[in-house]
């Protein structure tokens, strides 16, 4: 009996041991399962920084087999600030107590090597285990790059959207070319051809003759349409701040810079970039925009990492760049890039067929806007718009009319002549005289009819459809100056 006990508790005991080791079989494979199934990468290493296990999503970040990577130093996969993590993690004592034990967490800011060499950013925790007398330690990291990407991408959408919602603010008036005469049909025309293309357009003509809208039309037509048109008005922004909206700024690039900035070219990239006024660019900035047509590239104002941009440019000016050019206002190379396909919009005065059309076409948007059945101009108000010379073109159309509209009591609204400036004794034309001679005229009316009061709702620059800066301009230009 004594014998068969011995026996008994011996198969007993090989009994429990079989069961416990299929117990921790089966522990370890539901624990490998975890591991191996985890989305997160997860490494544990021993004192010497050698690996011990090497989960799926660690093969497929780092790029090599787990049977090649264990026993392998986990060094090989460390940057360098992450390599300075891991020893001074290393270095310090273990906690002491309990079940405490050291752990750190970095959000962000680290990278890790790839087995090729390639580096991609992480967020990682490293903590300590110690298991059967001897200590381990876990990292786990989870690759960023893709987030990163993400949000990189969501910040430039919700930049463009912020820029067309402005743009969308400032529009006004009807957003499509209306006309009658030939010399706008073959314009059309051109701007058909060339929208099919990556050209550079340079795009001339009097202030108010509608450059943008030949510009929204050339971008829409083109195979650029989806992607945003990105304006800029040079003659709007003092010459210190035209090179950080054309190129943007880092942070701290100058006094009150807090923060980086896109420029104008990052936002139109696989766009187009439409600088109007662009004979108002300084020298300096006129040599980087040259760099950029010429090499695709730019830099942020207070950067130096080159930044590469895909922008169409179209270019507008009231100004007459060739005489810039023998003047030495205007660089003759910038000159030669932008003027790849010149166009040359006619100003009003040379295509009066287009008067009546135009004023229709403004009347039957400002009735819905107003809330007033406009229906028609009085016979007479047409006459007299169709004689005026328009030194504003477009622009001062649309503003005469508006007026007219706002002040109209009937369906029939009636332009008083004062308005549109034809009370000049006598129904017929005035004597021609110079344009300059004209503009000065028109401007020092205006001026003089808002009592020098260049901004504001009321002020010159807003009938004339200007802005403020661009006003001031014109004044000093064409020597205009109050008495």
């Amino acid at each position: 009996m004594a014998v068969f006990e011995v026996f008994v508790s011996r198969v007993a005991a090989e009994m429990e041991r079989r069961n416990t080791h299929l117990a921790l079989r089966r522990s370890e494979a539901r624990l490998n399962a975890i591991l191996h199934s985890a989305t997160d990468v997860i490494v544990t290493m021993d004192g010497q920084r050698r690996i011990s296990m090497f989960n799926q999503s660690a093969e497929k970040a780092f790029g090599c087999a787990a049977s090649w990577a264990t026993g392998q130093p986990f060094d090989r996969f460390l940057s360098k600030p992450f390599r300075h993590l891991i020893e001074s993690y290393l270095g310090e004592p273990s906690a002491s107590g309990g079940d405490a034990r050291r752990k750190v967490w970095v959000p962000g800011g680290m990278s890790a090597l790839r087995a090729d060499g390639t580096e991609f950013p992480v967020e990682l925790t490293v903590s300590e285990t110690e298991t059967e007398g001897s200590v381990l330690f876990t990292v786990i990291l989870r690759d960023i790059n893709e987030r990163q990407q993400a949000e990189r991408k969501l910040k430039r959408l919700m930049l463009e959207t912020e820029y067309l919602r402005e743009e969308i603010r400032q529009q006004v008036g009807p957003d499509r070319i209306v006309s009658a005469s030939p010399a706008m049909r073959e314009l059309l025309t051109q701007v058909e051809r060339v929208a099919a293309t990556d050209a550079t357009v340079l795009i001339a003509g009097e202030t108010g003759v509608g450059k943008e809208l030949i510009a929204r039309a050339l971008h829409t037509q083109s195979r650029r349409g989806e992607r945003p048109l990105v304006k800029l008005n040079c003659a709007a922004l003092p010459s210190e701040l035209i090179e950080s909206e054309l190129f943007g700024h880092e942070k701290g690039a100058f006094s009150g810079a807090v923060a980086r900035r896109v420029g104008r070219f990052e936002l139109a990239n696989r766009g187009t970039l439409f600088l109007d006024e662009v004979g108002e660019l300084t020298l300096a900035a006129q040599a980087k925009l040259l760099r950029v047509l010429q090499e695709q590239e730019f830099e942020r104002v207070g950067g130096s990492a080159p930044i590469r941009t895909d922008a169409r440019v179209v270019a507008a000016t009231n100004r007459d760049l060739a005489e810039m050019v023998r003047a030495g206002a205007f660089r003759e190379d910038l000159f030669f890039r932008l003027n790849v396909f010149p166009m040359r919009i006619p100003p009003l005065r040379e295509r009066p067929e287009d008067v009546p059309v135009l004023a229709r076409a403004f009347l039957a948007s400002l009735g819905p806007k107003l809330g007033k059945p406009l229906r028609e101009i009085a016979p007479r108000s047409m006459r007299s718009l169709e004689r005026y010379d328009w030194p504003g073109n477009v622009r001062e159309l649309q503003n005469v009319i508006e007026r007219a509209a706002i002040l109209a009591d009937t369906p029939v609204i009636e332009v008083p002549e004062l308005v549109i400036g034809t009370a000049r004794g006598g129904t017929e034309r005035a004597a021609p005289r110079a344009l300059k001679d004209a503009e000065r005229a028109h401007i020092a009316k205006i001026l003089e009819d808002t009592d020098w009061t260049v901004e504001g709702p009321g002020g010159a620059a807003a009938l004339l459809g200007l802005a403020p800066s661009t006003l001031r301009s014109k004044m000093n230009r064409l020597g205009i100056h109050r008495t």
